[in-house]
C-alpha cells in the first residue's frame, strides 16, 4: 500500500512534533524543581500562621499544541486536587490555571518550563512567594498511585506554608 504525498507529510510533521516535545522535555527534567522567586530557600517556619493572603496556585503549562497525554496529565492532576483538597479547593486557598507557555514567554521563563508540566506556587497576593515543577508527572502518568502521591505531596506541601491543614 502506497501512501499519498500528503499523507507522507504528515507523518513527517507528526514525527518531527514529538521530537521537538521530547527534547524539551529531557531539557526541562533536568533542571532545578524547586526554588524561589529569587533564587533563596524561604526561611525556616517559626510556627506562626502565615499571612491569610497566602495561597496555592497550581499552573497547568502547556504548549498549543496539546496530545493525548497533556491532556490525560491535566485532568488526573485537576480532578486529584478538587477531590482531595476540597475544603480547600471550595474556599478558594487553592486555584488552577492553564497557561499556555508559547504564549506567556515571561511565566515560561520564571519556571523553567520547555515542555507541558505542571506547577505548584504558594502566592502572597499576586506575588510568586515560591514554587515546584512537577516533572515526574510525564512518567507517572501510567502508575496512577504514584501520580496522586507526588502531586498531592507538593499540594500538601505548599497548602501547609499557607497556614492549611494540607486538605
Amino acid at each position: 500500500m502506497q501512501l499519498s504525498e500528503s499523507h507522507k507529510k504528515l507523518i513527517t510533521n507528526l514525527l518531527l512534533a514529538f521530537v521537538l516535545v521530547s527534547i524539551g522535555f529531557s531539557l526541562g527534567r533536568h533542571s532545578v524543581v524547586s526554588r524561589t522567586v529569587n533564587g533563596e530557600m524561604p526561611a525556616a517556619s517559626n510556627g506562626s500562621m502565615a499571612s491569610p493572603e497566602r495561597l496555592v496556585k497550581i499552573f497547568y503549562m502547556h504548549a498549543t499544541f496539546r496530545c493525548v497525554t497533556c491532556n490525560s496529565i491535566e485532568s488526573r492532576a485537576r480532578e486529584l486536587v478538587e477531590r482531595d483538597f476540597s475544603q480547600a479547593w471550595n474556599q478558594k486557598k487553592i486555584l488552577w490555571e492553564d497557561i499556555n507557555f508559547q504564549e506567556n514567554e515571561a511565566l515560561a521563563k520564571k519556571f523553567d518550563v520547555a515542555a507541558s508540566c505542571i506547577v505548584v506556587t504558594l502566592m502572597q497576593g499576586n506575588e510568586i512567594i515560591e514554587f515546584k515543577r512537577l516533572d515526574e508527572v510525564w512518567p507517572l502518568l501510567e502508575k496512577p498511585a504514584e501520580f496522586d502521591v507526588y502531586v498531592a505531596d507538593a499540594v500538601r506541601n505548599a497548602l501547609e506554608k499557607t497556614g492549611g491543614k494540607g486538605k
